[in-house]
């Protein structure tokens, strides 16, 4: 069987070097999250913030890095990949809570992708395949749980795209490291709106938001939308229905393919 990359708003076969190369990295992964939290905690801990910035752009040009989607934009490309006939999907355990041997919420959530679903399921025994329908009845549970879509990809490009992380920021690694130093997570193509005459002040963006871009200001709700990375979290939950999604101005596409997905939903 070919698996699959994208490349130019198409799915394109990936070189068996490439899964190779990728399964590596996921087979050695728990290990590297741990070293890189020493790392960053030690920098923290000595204040030398300028050098976490430096380190977390360097890291990144070759380490995954992720940019963060709405539960339907991920519902979207499954689909799309299922259209063509390319579903290559599997899941396995969350690599952070594998590395640091902590447990929170559902274990079985790093659901990989094209050619990340054989590289991972090579490195692994504990990845198993996924139907399109189980994968996005998973994304659904994720969203109910609060956990945010993120579409990771190595060497900061689309077509090296292995796997929907599904995160949080008490014990995801990349949430940490990106709140250290930045440059780790990326804002996506969305970002929210808000209707302030329909808000009734619940408070449950706040809670839901794990980039802080919400807030209630006498008792009603605001937001930053500077702050806002475009997960959606908080529109599923807005008691009042007064926040939607709309589209980011000025977003460049960085790894989700947003326009492989509107090719084939068109």
């Amino acid at each position: 069987m070919s698996y699959h990359k994208v490349k130019n708003g198409k799915l394109v076969p990936a070189g068996r070097m490439q899964v190779l190369v990728d399964s590596f990295y996921v087979r050695n992964e728990p290990a590297i999250i741990r070293v890189l939290d020493a790392t960053t905690r030690f920098f923290v801990k000595m204040r030398a913030r300028p050098v976490l910035w430096l380190l977390s752009r360097l890291m990144g040009m070759v380490l995954p890095t992720g940019e963060v989607v709405t539960t339907e934009r991920a519902v979207s490309f499954i689909d799309a990949i299922s259209v063509l006939d390319k579903t290559e999907i599997t899941v396995g355990p969350c690599m952070c809570q594998k590395a640091f041997g902590k447990r929170n919420g559902t274990y079985m959530k790093d659901i990989a992708i094209l050619h990340g679903a054989e590289s991972h399921k090579m490195a692994s025994p504990e990845y198993h395949d996924l139907r399109p329908e189980e994968a996005k009845d998973l994304l659904g549970r994720l969203h109910v749980e609060g956990l945010v879509p993120t579409f990771y990809s190595c060497l900061r490009s689309g077509g090296w795209m292995y796997a929907i992380c599904n995160c949080e920021s008490k014990i995801c690694f990349p949430f940490r490291a990106h709140k250290a130093a930045g440059a780790v997570i990326h804002r996506g193509p969305d970002v929210v709106t808000l209707s302030s005459e329909d808000c009734t002040g619940c408070g449950m963006c706040v809670e839901r938001c794990h980039f802080g871009a919400n807030a209630l200001v006498d008792g009603a709700s605001q937001v930053n939308s500077a702050k806002c990375y475009g997960c959606g979290l908080c529109v599923s939950t807005c008691a009042g229905q007064a926040r939607r999604m709309v589209n980011r101005v000025g977003y460049t596409r960085r790894y989700y393919p947003i326009d492989l997905v509107g090719k084939v939903s068109a």
